[in-house]
């Protein structure tokens, strides 16, 4: 192997980036999408058991690309090259737990939640992972986990160990379950054991058998259960001690081990280098990335990410690698049978928006500035929960819509030419388009506020004007600082409360071919999520809107996760929609409006193709709509 190689026609090998369990791990570029893989050789099929063990890495490969969890390293494909066999995964430019030395108890908490939360899924999969150590666990620049190292060949000596009585034992000594260094097989008990054992070694820096080296030695500790108590955990102690209790039938299945584990981890914040960790109206515990989502190649216009109709784009698939397939992969039943929520992991929230359930984006408006043009009215629920509209009828008549909206920082964001500064304050403009003038207000804590103006209704008014002083008056209240807070939240069966990305799981987000499920783009608030297709210029999008009671002419009537659906399939260029009414109310105003359920699917292929999809996924995702 060297760099220049080409592997199955398609991964050029760039650069070796480490050796994980039984192979070199390369950085490639894929020629057929704009990314970069890591490559791993796992095994030749002229190999002793060669045909054997093909089949059976081509059986763990299909169940693990199937999984699509946030918190699991992604396998994208198994390639041949002769004889010779290759895993492509997603490739990571991260360290792993291992490398981040001691960590505080809170932060070790917040890694352990997502790592829980993706051995549940590898569980209820039917998997067994069988080496959880800080190696196995990689942490990305922006903190998040992935659990990574899944697989058959494990031939490396400080991973496949004598046991007592002269077996062979997979999986790390310092941290192996007790049951697993006396012969037995590994079972999701023993997973939890390793999760203990990593988040242990984190606080205290060292195996919970002792720094001792000498693999033969920590094996025989383990077998003997002489298991240490963590003297630096603090709140996470007693967890610790469930996890790695010495009976497997005595420690809590991956799914409590999260639940143990979340009320340490949001204890954390962010002066001791834990990213912020937020508890949503239900309780539920979100963690903060701080940023917008997943990784594009092709960044959008300025402006564009958060639109109402949302531009199709090219996913760049993977932003980063794992050291491979290497641990055990085990088949056993499925245990319950589903698969759990993948939990994305959510965006922090901008300082000077605060806390996104609570700002008020139609702060930003002022309606007596903008009544100059014409008789106005303000919509607070014209759309998305993050923006806010005033309609305004000019004197020669039509109507124009005049839209305030929040949005994430994004780093992808095309900040070329000269932006017009208003104190701390930038002003990008889109070029003016016909019917739409838009303007971007990039803050210095890269915050984004989008005013967009456009006629609803043709009128002879000058649209930049109009937009020119709305951005007066949204610039006027940002440069006060933190914006004011809605008057009145929403009731608590509103859609205003749930987090779009939760609502699709792993099995549902199969459904969606070539899902790259571990990167989606999240929207302000979470209202939005965005997945691309790793094997095609797809995406699906999964969000909320607000707007008046359906009707026929909103699509074709259906009936969907015992929903009233309507599949509408020329949503937009190239896009199909699903849309499932959630709750009628009545606007301050009078209007009457519906909080809808929006299921998008664009790009290419079919306009049936792209409304089978949208319905397949829209089902299972309706049925999870809170009550109204």
């Amino acid at each position: 192997m060297q760099a220049g190689q080409v592997i199955a026609d398609r991964y050029r090998l760039e650069e070796r980036v480490g050796a994980g369990g039984g192979g070199t791990v390369w950085r490639a570029a894929d020629s057929k999408l704009p990314r970069n893989v890591a490559v791993k050789h796992v095994l030749s099929a002229d190999s002793g058991h060669g045909t054997e063990r093909v089949e059976r890495l081509l059986r763990e490969a299909d169940a693990l690309a199937r999984l699509n969890h946030p918190h699991v390293v992604t396998l994208f494909d198994v390639a041949q090259e002769g004889t010779e066999w290759w895993l492509v995964m997603e490739y990571i430019p991260s360290g792993s737990l291992a490398d981040q030395g001691t960590l505080p108890p809170e932060r070790a908490a917040r890694l352990g939640v997502q790592i829980a939360d993706a051995l549940e899924a590898v569980h209820g999969a039917g998997l067994v992972h069988g080496d959880v150590k800080p190696g196995n666990v990689l942490v990305t620049e922006d903190g998040r986990a992935k659990l990574a190292d899944f697989g058959a060949s494990r031939t490396v000596h400080a991973e496949v160990t004598l046991t007592k009585t002269g077996g062979l034992v997979a999986g790390t000594p310092a941290f192996i379950a007790p049951e697993v260094a006396d012969g037995a097989d590994p079972v999701p008990a023993s997973d939890v054991f390793g999760l203990g054992a990593a988040l242990f070694a984190a606080v205290e820096g060292q195996s919970p058998y002792g720094p001792e080296k000498n693999p033969m030695v920590v094996l025989r500790k383990a077998a003997e259960r002489r298991i240490a108590t963590s003297q630096r955990g603090g709140p996470l102690t007693p967890v610790l001690a469930e996890l790695m209790h010495g009976d497997p039938a005595g420690r809590p299945t991956a799914g409590r081990a999260r639940r143990l584990l979340e009320p340490v981890a949001a204890s954390s914040s962010p002066e001791d280098g834990a990213v912020p960790v937020d508890t949503g109206p239900s309780g539920t515990l979100r963690p903060n990335t701080g940023s917008d989502g997943g990784d594009q190649s092709d960044p959008e216009p300025i402006g564009s990410g958060g639109r109402r109709r949302r531009r199709t784009a090219v996913v760049a698939g993977a932003a980063a690698a794992a050291l491979g397939l290497g641990a055990w992969l085990i088949f056993d039943p499925p245990f319950g049978g589903a698969t759990p929520n993948p939990r994305p992991s959510r965006t922090a929230a901008p300082s000077v928006f605060g806390d996104p359930h609570t700002v008020d984006p139609c702060s930003l408006q002022n309606e007596a500035k903008l009544a100059r043009f014409g008789s106005t009215g303000l919509d607070t629920a014209y759309g998305d929960f993050n923006r806010c509209d005033v309609v305004v009828h000019p004197h020669g008549g039509g109507e124009v819509d005049v839209k305030a909206e929040l949005l994430n920082p994004d780093s992808t964001m095309d900040t070329s030419g000269r932006p017009e500064k208003v104190g701390a304050i930038q002003i990008w403009k889109e070029p003016d388009q016909d019917g739409d003038c838009t303007r971007l207000l990039l803050l210095p804590d890269k915050s984004r506020v989008e005013i967009e103006v456009q006629f609803n209704d043709k009128a002879s008014v000058n649209l930049c004007a109009i937009t020119d002083t709305a951005v007066d008056s949204a610039v006027a209240v940002l440069s006060r600082g933190t914006l004011p807070r809605r008057a009145t939240p929403p009731v608590k069966t509103s859609l205003f409360w749930s987090d779009a990305c939760s609502l699709a799981d792993a099995k549902t987000l199969s459904r969606f071919p070539g899902v790259d499920a571990t990167h989606p783009d999240i929207g302000f608030g979470n209202w939005e999520c965005t997945w691309g297709s790793t094997t095609s210029h797809t995406d699906l999008t999964v969000r909320f809107d607000q707007g008046g009671p359906l009707t026929a002419d909103d699509g074709h009537v259906t009936k969907l996760g015992g929903h009233e659906a309507y599949v509408d399939s020329g949503y937009d260029d190239k896009a199909c929609a699903v849309r499932v009414p959630h709750r009628r109310f009545t606007t301050v105003g009078g209007d009457e409006k519906t909080e809808q359920l929006l299921i998008i699917v664009g790009g290419e292929g079919s306009s049936a193709w792209r409304c089978r999809v949208a319905t397949d996924v829209a089902g299972p995702i309706a049925a999870k709509l809170p009550g109204a």
